[in-house]
Parts: C-alpha cells; sequence; structure tokens
C-alpha cells in the first residue's frame, strides 16, 4: 500500500510539474530556501534562487567524502577492496545508517556505496578514519578541497553532516556543515568533469543489495526513480537543514541540442521530502525546455583573412582554433565580437591573433574562440621586405 501511494504521488508530481508555467522565477521553484541549476559544460547559470544563502548541508556533505574516497582511489592512497573493521564507535552512529556492526569487515567500495545510495552516516565515519586515520585530519582534507576547488562559502565540521551538539550547552545552536546551492553546485560539476564514471557507478543504482550483509535499501533519491535520464547526485536532511537535493541529468542530442549535455542543480531547505521532489521536477523540466545547445563555431572554420602591414604578398588566412558549443536559452538572441592583435611580420601558423567572443542580447558571455593563423608568413622576398620598411 505504501508503495502504492509514493507510485501515485510521483505521477501526480509529473503531472503538475507538466503544467507549470514558467512566466516568473519563483514559478519554477516555490519551496526551497535556496537553489540552483546550471549546465555542466558551461557553467552556465540557468535558474537560481538564493544561492549564496549559507545554510546547513545535511547529507549532501557526503559529496566531498564521496569525491575524497574516489581521489584516494585514483592516488593509490588506498584501494576500493580494502577492509575496513568496524569497531564500536562506528557501529553506534546515529542518524540514517548502512547498519555496519561492530566487529564487521567491509570493503571500502561497498561503504561508499552504503555512503551515497543510503546515506549511512556510519559509512562517512568509516571510510574517513580509513582515508585519514582521523576524523579531524579528514575535515582538515574536506575544507582543502573545497577551497581548492571555488567552494568559496563552505566549511565542513565532520564528514557526515550530521549537526554536532554541546552536551554541556544544550541551548547553544549545534555546529553544521555549511555550504550554499552555488557551492553544492561547483563541487557537482567538479565530480563529473573529473569523475562521472565512477560517480554515477554508485549513484545511478536505484537500488542496493548487499546480499552477503543481508542488506537492501532504496536509493533516497526518488528522481531516479522517475526519471530515467537523472544519474546522480545525493539526497540531505536534518531538522535544521531541511530537506535537501543535489542531483544531474543528461539531456541526450536531438533536434534542439546540437550535442548532449548535463543539467546539475540543487535544492536546499525545503520543508518536506515532497516538496523537494516538485522542486527539482521542476527546475529539470525548466533546464530542459528553454534551454538548447548550439554550435556557435566551428574547429578550423574560416573567420577571415588579414594583410600585415596591407601588403598583398603577407596574406594571413584566419581561423577557428576550436569548436564552441554553448548553452542557450530559446528566446535569446546571440552576438559575437571580433577582437584582433596587431598583426606584425613574422606569422607562424598556430599563432593566437584574435578572439572572437558570442554574448546574450543582455551581455551575457556565453563562450569564447581563438583565432589563430592557418600559414606561415615568414619568408617575404628582399622586395616586400623593403616595402614593409616604407609602408605605414
Amino acid at each position: 500500500m505504501r508503495q502504492k501511494k509514493r507510485f501515485i504521488l510521483a505521477i501526480v508530481l509529473i503531472i503538475i510539474s507538466s503544467n507549470i508555467s514558467y512566466a516568473k522565477p519563483q514559478d519554477i521553484d516555490k519551496y526551497s530556501k535556496a537553489s540552483i541549476l546550471i549546465d555542466q559544460d558551461t557553467s552556465r547559470v540557468l535558474f537560481e534562487k538564493n544561492p549564496d544563502k549559507k545554510l546547513p548541508l545535511a547529507s549532501l556533505s557526503k559529496m566531498m567524502t564521496f569525491l575524497l574516497a574516489i581521489e584516494a582511489i585514483e592516488n593509490k592512497q588506498v584501494s576500493e577492496n580494502d577492509i575496513i573493521k568496524i569497531d564500536k564507535s562506528i557501529a553506534s552512529v546515529r542518524g540514517s545508517s548502512y547498519k555496519l556492526k561492530e566487529g564487521e569487515k567491509v570493503p571500502l567500495i561497498d561503504l561508499m556505496r552504503g555512503l551515497m545510495i543510503v546515506s549511512g552516516n556510519d559509512a562517512a565515519v568509516a571510510i574517513a578514519r580509513h582515508i585519514a586515520k582521523d576524523d579531524e585530519k579528514f575535515v582538515n582534507l574536506m575544507n582543502k578541497k573545497a577551497k581548492e576547488i571555488g567552494m568559496i562559502n563552505t566549511h565542513f565540521v565532520n564528514a557526515n553532516g550530521l549537526p554536532i551538539y554541546d552536551l554541556s550547552k544544550p541551548k547553544n545552536p549545534p555546529k553544521e556543515n555549511i555550504s550554499t546551492a552555488r557551492d553544492i553546485a561547483i563541487l557537482g560539476k567538479y565530480m563529473f568533469d573529473n569523475y562521472e564514471k565512477e560517480v554515477t557507478a554508485i549513484t545511478d543504482m536505484t537500488t542496493y543489495s548487499n546480499k552477503d550483509r543481508g542488506f537492501e535499501k532504496n536509493n533516497t533519491n526518488a528522481l531516479l526513480r522517475i526519471i530515467p535520464n537523472v544519474d546522480g547526485i545525493k539526497t540531505g536532511y536534518t531538522g535544521n537543514a531541511g530537506y535537501c537535493l543535489s542531483f544531474s541529468m543528461k539531456v541526450d542530442k536531438d533536434q534542439n541540442n546540437q550535442r548532449s549535455r548535463r543539467l546539475i542543480g540543487v535544492v536546499l531547505g525545503t520543508n518536506h521530502k515532497n516538496k523537494r521532489l516538485a522542486s527539482s521536477l521542476s527546475m529539470l523540466k525548466y533546464g530542459k525546455e528553454n534551454f538548447r545547445t548550439e554550435r556557435v563555431m566551428k574547429k578550423d572554420q574560416l573567420v577571415g583573412k588579414k594583410y600585415i602591414k596591407g601588403i598583398d604578398e603577407l596574406e594571413v588566412t584566419l581561423k577557428s582554433n576550436d569548436d564552441l558549443y554553448t548553452v542557450i536559452g530559446n528566446e535569446e538572441g546571440i552576438n559575437s565580437q571580433v577582437t584582433f592583435k596587431e598583426i606584425s611580420y613574422p606569422v607562424k601558423k598556430g599563432d593566437v591573433l584574435g578572439v572572437v567572443k558570442y554574448y546574450t542580447d543582455s551581455g551575457e558571455i556565453l563562450g569564447n574562440v581563438n583565432i589563430v593563423s592557418e600559414n606561415n608568413v615568414d619568408k617575404a622576398s628582399l622586395k616586400t621586405k623593403i616595402k614593409m620598411i616604407f609602408s605605414n
């Protein structure tokens, strides 16, 4: 019966989402304290609501714990097959749990699945201690990484996002991991830019089953069961943080998108998990239906020709050095501006001689491509060299 109700709720949310009018930004996300939606490749912000408001993170903190585990494996500091013995302090960690038991021996990769799929607070502590040997040292690694990748409004105090209360001062607010919607989007983008395969191998699992441990549980990210192209990332909840979600979705290449793209979104501080889901669905629908991917410049495309000091013999053919794809709103126009450097003799093939910038009608920069020389101009005749001396 409970599963049937959940299914009905999901269908209702889809129906509601499909009829949303996006005339005003507040119609896209009605429920969160802060949210953001970005395009992974270009980093363009497609929607934002209080994106730099500092708020508790709850279990979205585990994204950083997961990232550090992936990097520790990549750097051969640890192995995903390392066996970790669970002690009493880990087994007694409160909140959402991977049900770890004292004396149990668990491979690191299983702890990583328990961390991201079922949001195991106990798994987070076990991973942190295995990598850094100490809780505080691991938190230092979290904050160092946050600073390194540009999360300027983030501060971690633990690996799992649980609030830390001072029992001697029960009336004082707890210490908590704090961040912003923008910073979490930066973290999500970094994870997909660098470790997409490793991330989605776990975050795209709708159900995690471990027969050896007698454990089975659905992924806490309900979007996975509603939209096939959703493949991450992490849910979060505490009383102070509310219901939070960082999510990702691939938009396939089609008649509107000249190549596939990925949306990364964050919702913080909703007061019910259904509202968290509704805001996330609405943002994904908005990002998919109101924007498109377009190639505005093709690699090696002819841009024009220039003549050094106006001399015909010193012709420089100019081309673009790369493809440029951009994400553009359906109602937005694309404008371009070409700027050239002063070109002087000699010129080598591949020399950067200018740049073409693309921007929206409102002036938002969409991207730029360098303009390079397609040919060498370095063997002028004596007659041409004399011309150069006497030309203006």
